[in-house]
């Protein structure tokens, strides 16, 4: 009704108004003029109002909910199912790590490389190696590396092809992989004694990426006689891998940590292995034509590092096992990319690492107030600092951001691709001293991110009984 009389009124309006101009202009008006102002007007008038309304009834009505496309499978199948609770489960993967060796500028071991941390000490200038302008670069060196006694042995015993030897950060990394193997090697011989049944040793090198471009069966050789010569070659396998940056190294523990979750057996032992050297002639000339050296004029670029790190994992069971009082968990990596580097233009934000954090302490059940210390791979560059100190937001109030929050890499440069195994390695240090869980996040990298957590070790009861 109200429609029907909203339309005659409309006819009655306008044909008044119509009428009332034909008679004010004494008009005396045709057929046509009838049927347009007298007709097809107030139709019109009235067709567009119909139009608007209906168009805002439609904006008005809330969109149907489209139908859920077809899966293939029912909520109810007991295969979906068991996919989604294996793949939460192995989410919440740890494995254990026995024992942590490093070689940086700070030193021979985590315990004086964290030192050299505390007490501030950062690169310095080289006495060897120069820029373009002849002013000494400044590098986080190794001191009294001996590059020259294996050389020397190598090309005796013809156990590398000219193509090493004739590039310096293959050689340096080799020396420094020699002595972290010196001390991995006594602590490895030691747990296989402890075992009673034949254990089996895996070794996984992470090889910088740079080195593809040569023939690494030299390199497996030289470490299957570093290794086998001291421990017994039956139960040892080796495996090189190639790593570009931070959060390769991190992806290779994480598929480490879930393959000895999924079907390792209890006994074995993983060295996980990695050396790399940015203080050579080439390197830093490399870096220099790149924009990426560090100098006096340009501040916020990279400086040169080297240095070596050996991991030894196991599971749980077996810590338990052997009774080892310095053992510690690693957790599963939490592991994003960002939009954009963080060194582009713009306010660089810390919600990415926040959400990595975020997810980790959920997966875990971790209280952000147990966390005791970050360590960083990343170095003295402001933006990546920011980024991370903004990152742990509410989650790092309780932290000191100079005492608690330690970025590896302002002592030791940049140590890609190892960085973040050295920070883990760093890590384990502060969860033995202070017995609380430790985050490690790894941001040297201008858009790969990742998170993880290295947590006390605690035995569970049913895990150390359904090893024996």
């Amino acid at each position: 009704m109200k429609l029907l009389g909203g339309c005659l009124l409309t006819f009655a309006l306008v044909w008044g108004l119509v009428l009332g101009w034909w008679q004010s202009n004494d008009h005396a008006p045709s057929q046509l003029d009838l049927g347009l102002y007298l007709v097809a007007l107030p139709l019109a008038l009235v067709g567009g109002f119909l139009l608007l309304r209906g168009f805002i009834d439609h904006l008005k009505k809330p969109p149907e909910a489209l139908p859920r496309p077809e899966s293939g499978l029912r909520d109810e199948d007991p295969l979906a199912l068991a996919t989604a609770k294996t793949a939460a489960a192995e989410r919440a993967f740890t494995l254990g790590l026995i024992d942590a060796f490093i070689v940086t500028a700070g030193g021979d071991t985590v315990d004086d490389t964290l030192a050299a941390l505390a007490d501030g000490k950062r690169p310095e200038p080289s006495t060897r190696l120069t820029d373009d302008s002849g002013y000494p670069v400044f590098v986080a060196e190794v001191p009294d590396l001996d590059v020259d006694t294996l050389i020397d042995t190598l090309i005796e015993e013809s156990a590398a092809p000219r193509a090493f030897v004739e590039r310096g950060e293959v050689m340096r990394a080799l020396a420094l992989a020699e002595r972290v193997l010196e001390a991995s090697i006594e602590r490895l011989r030691d747990l296989l004694e402890q075992m009673e049944e034949k254990a089996s040793l895996r070794v996984d090198w992470l090889v910088p990426a740079a080195w593809m471009e040569l023939d690494l069966a030299p390199l497996k050789t030289w470490l299957q006689g570093c290794l086998a010569t001291r421990l017994p070659e039956e139960s040892l396998t080796i495996t090189l891998r190639s790593a570009t940056h931070e959060l390769d190294a991190l992806l290779a523990l994480d598929e480490l940590i879930l393959r000895a979750n999924r079907d390792a057996p209890p006994s074995e032992i993983r060295l996980l292995l990695g050396a790399s050297s940015a203080v050579d002639e080439q390197t830093v000339a490399r870096w220099e034509s790149e924009n990426r050296l560090f100098s006096a004029h340009q501040q916020q670029r990279q400086i040169p590092g080297e240095g070596a790190v050996a991991l030894i994992l196991a599971r749980q069971e077996l810590i338990a096992r052997l009774d080892l009082v310095d053992g510690v968990c690693v957790t599963r990596l939490n592991a994003a990319r960002r939009d954009k580097p963080v060194d582009a233009g713009g306010r660089i934000g810390g919600k990415l690492i926040e959400q990595l954090v975020t997810g980790l302490l959920d997966l875990t059940g971790v209280e952000p107030a147990a966390i005791k210390a970050v360590l960083l791979d990343t170095d003295h560059r402001p933006r990546h600092l920011t980024e991370a100190l903004e990152g742990l937001g509410p989650h790092g109030e309780h932290l000191d951001p100079i005492q608690d929050c330690l970025a590896l890499g302002t002592l030791v440069g940049t140590l890609s691709p190892i960085g973040s195994l050295a920070a883990l390695a760093c890590a384990r240090g502060k969860v033995l001293a202070s017995e609380a869980p430790v985050l490690c996040i790894s941001n040297q990298h201008p858009l790969e991110r990742g998170a993880l957590l290295v947590l006390p070790f605690a035995p569970n009861p049913d895990t150390q009984s359904s090893s024996t």
